[in-house]
């Protein structure tokens, strides 16, 4: 039986090489009891995971079938020293070489995770500091979930906020040193290794200075936001057009963990799929990770064995739950992984109820909310006599009061929310610019902002 290669770890010897495992039949019986005697009796068996190293770099010889090592290139004949037929042959790559810059590798100990979340949850609490106590529960389990992903459809992304000094890098510099392949790039992570991290490997994705790198204030910025976005969702491509041939298509996978660090709150579209940690400037226990480092590695070994060992999927949602939308959506991952832990999930659920009402209440402190209710207002009021075609700017901005800011008019101002935010059709008319009411996308677009601003 060909054993499965799971991972790149590293060994006792810190030498980096392939994690394998298969399973065998054993029986359920004591260990002294002759196999005999145990199928007298019955036991029944049981398969039981088996783990193995293999190095880097192993090529089989397609003449003899034998099996040397060659780090980093291809051999170029079957070595005798290594067991070889020694002839000139052409082989077959059985172990990748292992680039150990893309995450940082595990080191793999055949270990019980034991009482993994009460140990993380001691640990993180010394390493950063959250302005809420629940956070280190959603933290801790978001790192854990990140070793699960096989198992959800949408997946929440993190985002930590807050001025300098303030814990915001620290917290994605703790799941890079936890978290299952996450790719941590500082400030220096490049677009074509953001998706190729994603795709080819199933990594997670950190970045840091997301409110600069994070804009449609640029192109780069655009692609960005645009692979990230859908990226919550199971099953959802990045798509492009190949460059070099005209006909081709090439369809990128763009599920996966991402977490992020800004100063401030980046594009809102992305910011709704993530759970928001405001962060305040803080001092915590451990001042240098490096002083934890042979802890963090111990976690991090559990968590990898408790991937690989787990018995059974992670639990579904309970029926009926009071969450809906998207915040079911970014919160199900850490319910069901609280679930399968034994952790109380209940306050989680309490939290993210929570969440959703001050989203609500944040967006009636927009410019956005203050428009839809003008607009709304005067339809209604509008339709008491006739079914309204259209409304004018000049009431808007009577409704609202809006005067010159700057060199800004209150009509530049009200055209750039409603074109370029609220993306509504409007047309320019003798007596000024209206919004169309009897544009059947309007109609569209407005019923649903209606419902998202609840006007």
């Amino acid at each position: 039986m060909i054993d499965d290669i799971l991972e790149p770890v590293l060994n006792d010897k810190n030498e980096p090489c392939w994690l394998t495992r298969r399973y065998e039949k054993r029986s359920t019986a004591p260990f002294n009891m002759p196999m005999k005697e145990a199928l007298k009796e019955n036991k029944y068996l049981v398969n039981v995971p088996v783990f193995n190293l293999l190095p880097q770099g192993q090529w089989q010889c397609q003449k003899c079938g034998g099996t040397i090592q060659s780090n980093p290139s291809q051999p170029s004949e079957c070595y005798e020293d290594q067991g070889g037929c020694g002839r000139v042959s052409t082989f077959r790559p059985l172990t990748k070489i292992i680039n150990p810059d893309f995450w940082k590798i595990p080191i793999w100990n055949d270990v019980e995770p034991g009482n993994i979340f009460e140990d993380a949850d001691k640990l993180i609490r010394k390493s950063i500091i959250f302005s809420e106590e629940i956070q280190y529960k959603i933290f801790n389990l978001d790192i854990h979930s990140s070793y699960f992903m096989d198992e959800f459809e949408t997946i929440g992304y993190l985002a930590f906020i807050g001025m300098i000094e303030s814990g915001k890098s620290r917290g994605l510099d703790l799941i890079a040193e936890l978290g299952w392949r996450m790719i941590n790039a500082g400030s220096g992570i490049s677009f074509p290794a953001m998706v190729r991290g994603t795709h080819f490997y199933g990594a997670g994705i950190l970045v840091d200075e997301a409110h600069d790198k994070l804009t449609l204030k640029t192109e780069r910025g655009q692609e960005m936001i645009d692979f990230i976005k859908p990226g919550y969702r199971r099953g959802s491509h990045y798509i492009i057009a190949d460059k070099e041939d005209p006909e081709k298509i090439i369809s990128y996978n763009n599920f996966g963990f991402k977490a992020f660090a800004g100063e401030r709150e980046f594009d809102r579209a992305t910011m709704s799929r993530c759970k928001v940690f405001e962060m305040e400037q803080d001092y915590p226990e451990v001042t240098n990770l490096k002083n934890i480092r042979t802890d963090l590695n111990g976690i991090q070994t559990r968590l990898l064995n408790l991937r690989y060992k787990r018995n059974g999927i992670i639990p579904l949602l309970p029926s009926p739950i009071e969450l809906t939308g998207r915040t079911l959506e970014i919160f199900e991952p850490t319910i069901r992984t609280a679930m399968f832990l034994g952790v109380l999930y209940q306050d989680i659920i309490e939290y993210a109820k929570q969440r959703k009402t001050e989203e609500i209440e944040a967006l009636k402190n927009t410019d956005e909310y203050s428009v839809l209710d003008a607009i709304k207002g005067g339809e209604e009021n509008q339709k008491l006599f006739d079914a309204p075609e259209h409304i004018s700017y000049e009431d808007i901005i009577n409704k609202l009061g809006w005067e010159k800011i700057g060199n800004q008019t209150p009509s530049q101002r009200l055209g750039y929310i409603v074109t370029k935010k609220l993306h509504l059709t409007t047309k320019r008319m003798t007596s000024g610019t209206v919004i169309l009411l009897s544009d059947s996308k309007n109609d569209r677009r407005l019923l649903y902002y209606y419902r998202r601003y609840k006007l």
